[in-house]
């Protein structure tokens, strides 16, 4: 391989984005196993739960290719399959802009990326929506369809049935659907960031719905645990529809954080590499975020190329983190650090220290954080654990019982500590 260009080396770590080639995808072999299963499984639905930067939206990217019948993940982790799955595959990331379950079955009918094509392409869909709802003919098939409705409720004794909920509507279509038989293995519609819909109240009803009229729907929720589990009180009986297929995802291990950086490393043909010591020193640091390993790894491969180094030490993984936080390379994050820190060093010292004990489950005992703050020379860490909890300070910290707090945020608490500290330490 010639010397990498820019572009090779911008796009040798992928932080602005999730990773959908299977080439290119890192570790998660249980993860991808489990969703595997969900799919092959009749009646089952999938929900892929972590928390932010853990990789999540990755992972959604791959199961909706597994489904599309690409099995080159499923060989290069060594799962056994005997065919390649057939579904009618549908992506959606929904938006802070999603308010309802309706809202979001109105985006998944409308839009062409979504169900939009299939149905104007498939008569009796097309006809469902027609019937039922000329407000969404009008969205898939322009003004030509809302004109040719309204004039056949005029010329009917009875008018149109308009009064169906979209979800009736959703169901329909979904039934057209699967008569056609456009996929084998039915249809599977991903619902990435699920917890952004303001209020999913009625999604459980759907789903069990949809499990009894048209079984080869299959949903794939992505999002935070608390969601699916809120989900599942919502019926009594929307358990069984997850029943082994939540797919928890976990810090990756600092081996699948390394394996990340080998592969950028490969997408450049291998001629600027991280030495052992960049690379522990960069798995570490990102406490089993894939994110931070994107984003830092993407910062110290371009100052490499630009001063022509080819092997990585492990301070340019230091100088790459004050690069992010001076230039605020991920502005909702250093935001935050900012918002909560402000203009205490008092308060970034208690932080930080709470962000150094956070365990495996993510508790932090303030015991020893507090020791850490009182050798740093704070002997009030309290007061400003108080302030932490407070939206003043953006609230990053939520207390669990007495003594021990949680950062909200993983991947921020990961920020945290990675990050340079904003004010000089103190000196006795």
């Amino acid at each position: 391989m010639s010397r990498p260009s820019l572009a090779d080396i911008e796009n040798a770590f992928q932080p602005a984005r999730e990773i959908d080639a299977a080439n290119r995808f890192a570790g998660r072999r249980q993860a991808v196993l489990d969703a595997f299963y969900a799919l092959v499984g009749q009646g089952t639905n999938v929900a892929v739960v972590g928390n932010r930067g853990i990789g999540k939206t990755s992972l959604a990217r791959q199961i909706a290719n597994i489904a599309s019948g690409e099995e080159t993940l499923l060989d290069r982790l060594d799962i056994p399959h005997d065919r390649p799955l057939d579904f009618l595959t549908v992506y959606f990331a929904c938006g802070t802009t999603i308010r309802d379950i309706d809202d979001l079955l109105d985006r998944l009918l409308t839009m062409s990326s979504c169900l939009g094509d299939w149905i104007y392409d498939v008569p009796k869909a097309k006809k469902e929506i027609e019937t039922y709802s000329p407000e969404l003919g009008v969205k898939i098939f322009g003004v030509g369809a809302k004109l040719a409705a309204e004039r056949s409720t005029e010329t009917e004794s009875t008018a149109a049935v308009d009064t169906h909920s979209v979800e009736t509507v959703f169901t329909n279509v979904c039934h057209a659907l699967a008569e056609e038989k456009i996929a084998t293995d039915g249809v599977l519609i991903v619902i990435d960031e699920f917890d952004q819909v303001r209020d999913p109240s009625g999604m459980a009803g759907l789903l069990k719905s949809l499990a009894t009229n048209v079984r080869s729907v299959k949903f794939c929720l992505v999002g935070v645990a608390r969601d699916i589990q809120n989900l599942m009180r919502e019926h009594e009986s929307t358990d069984r529809l997850f029943a082994g297929s939540i797919v928890h995802l976990p810090p990756m291990s600092e081996d699948e954080l390394a394996e990340i950086v080998r592969i950028a490393e490969a997408a450049i043909g291998d001629q600027i590499r991280f030495s052992e010591s960049a690379t522990h020193r960069l798995t570490r640091l990102a406490q089993g975020h894939p994110y931070m390993v994107h984003l830092v790894g993407k910062y110290a491969l371009r100052t490499a190329y630009q001063d022509g180094v080819f092997d990585i030490p492990e301070d340019a993984i230091d100088q790459a983190l004050r690069s992010i936080a001076e230039r605020g390379a991920d502005p909702v994050l250093e935001g935050r650090y900012k918002k909560a820190v402000g203009s205490s060093q008092q308060r970034e010292v208690v932080l930080r220290a709470l962000a150094q004990v956070r365990g495996g489950d993510g508790e932090c005992w303030t015991t020893d954080a507090y020791k850490i703050a009182l050798d740093a020379g704070v002997d009030n860490s309290s007061q400003y654990v108080g302030q932490l909890v407070t939206d003043e300070y953006g609230a990053e910290l939520e207390k669990v019982r007495e003594r021990y707090y949680r950062f909200k945020d993983s991947l921020f608490a990961a920020y945290t500590l990675a990050r340079p500290q904003q004010f000089a330490a103190r000196t006795g």
